[in-house]
């Protein structure tokens, strides 16, 4: 069986064992509120840590990966501007669902036992610009575009945006990852090795935590908005994965670790960033979430299952 049907049920599994978790109690939302903490701040830092180690020189036109990356992080939210710049409210709440990739969370985990060590470095270039939008980029970038129709008592500036952005380890521990590389350092082995038994506590806690949110109480009237905004996100990600991989000049496992981001979920903090600006569309938004997971992992699945016809 290959490696991308393994992490594909097992991803299911913990989705199952995290979803039946909360259904007979022996959980609660409140606990995978708590959990989230524990892998924004000690689980995911540990496996982007432990990922390269300095072992290999970074080679310099992997940079590319940085304006790339910020060009098509810029690109989703900006499609929901052009979509629904007529009214204000829907457009901010497109731009939220729309921007961002859930990489640490879900593309981490889900690659993690396939990521060479030069495709994981890609990763770790990619999510520092992907950090910038996730963690108040693209909520600044949705309320700048629609200062003059939704009204909001956030000030929106250059010391906001770098504010919000200082708030994420995650950006911190993939630059860092990317220094050791860049100047072939190695951590060594006495602090590698608690990093590693951490760091792989990280693929259960993601996922466990996704299962226990999931909530399958969708009604009808909402199942129309959520497809649209799904066919806007996974239309869009379909385009940029083929230039990716017909116009990059990495090597195959580059561009799949890149091509694989672009079909990453919608960002765990989307829903977050709506409660704070639109509560109104904040269940709309938890349930596109959702929906978003299991369609990534379906997709995912599949490039993963295809790739040797490419490799």
């Amino acid at each position: 069986m290959s490696a991308s049907i393994i992490n594909a049920y097992t991803v299911i599994l913990i989705f199952a064992i995290g979803y039946l978790a909360k259904r007979f109690r022996f959980v609660e939302i409140d606990t995978a509120r708590k959990l989230s903490f524990i892998v924004m701040y000690v689980t995911l830092p540990c496996a982007i840590l432990s990922g390269s180690a300095g072992s290999i020189d970074l080679e310099l036109n992997l940079f590319l990966i940085l304006p790339l990356a910020f060009l098509i992080s810029f690109g989703f939210p900006f499609l929901g501007y052009l979509i629904f710049h007529k009214e204000p409210n829907k457009c901010v709440y497109a731009m939220l669902n729309l921007g961002g990739f859930n990489i640490g969370n879900f593309v981490l985990p889900f690659m993690q036992s396939v990521l060479t060590t030069k495709s994981f470095i890609a990763l770790c270039l990619f999510d520092v610009i992907n950090a910038f939008f996730c963690f108040g980029g693209v909520y600044c970038m949705a309320l700048w575009f629609n200062r003059k129709g939704f009204k909001t008592k956030d000030t929106i500036n250059v010391k906001k945006i770098l504010i919000e952005l200082s708030k994420s380890i995650t950006s911190y521990c993939c630059i860092i990852s990317i220094t050791l590389s860049a100047f072939s350092i190695s951590i060594d082995e006495t602090i590698l090795h608690p990093l590693k038994v951490i760091g792989g506590a990280n693929t259960f806690l993601c996922m466990f935590i996704v299962g226990v949110a999931l909530n399958f109480e969708i009604s009808l009237s909402k199942v129309s908005a959520i497809l649209q905004m799904l066919f806007l996100r996974y239309g869009f990600a379909t385009v940029c994965a083929v230039l990716l991989w017909f116009t990059l000049p990495f090597d195959s496992s580059v561009k799949l670790v890149l091509v694989v981001i672009v079909f990453a979920p919608i960002t765990s903090f989307a829903p977050i960033t709506a409660i704070r600006s639109l509560p109104q569309f904040a269940e709309d938004s938890a349930n596109l979430n959702m929906i978003s997971v299991m369609t990534s992992v379906v997709i995912i699945t599949l490039i993963n299952t295809l790739s040797s016809c490419f490799m």
